[in-house]
């Protein structure tokens, strides 16, 4: 199955913030998708929107499966 959302420990790992700061910037990008229309899911980010908006980070498909395999 493949994941489309990242939480904020996934977050952590991939930009390198702290917990408090990862769980910060969900809820600034939750409220900001709310304003565009969007339904968002509390604690979560759509891996679209995360690619969008950090587009330094390796965001690839491999490194989503790796998050995956990592939390599981």
């Amino acid at each position: 199955m493949r994941k489309n959302y990242i939480d904020a420990k996934d977050l952590m790992k991939i930009t390198g913030v702290s917990k408090s700061k990862a769980t910060n910037i969900i809820r600034e990008l939750n409220e900001e998708m709310e304003k565009e229309g969007f339904i968002a899911i509390r604690g979560k980010l759509p891996i679209q929107l995360v690619r969008e908006k950090f587009p330094y980070c390796d965001l690839s498909d491999e490194a989503i499966q790796e998050l995956k395999e990592i939390s599981i």
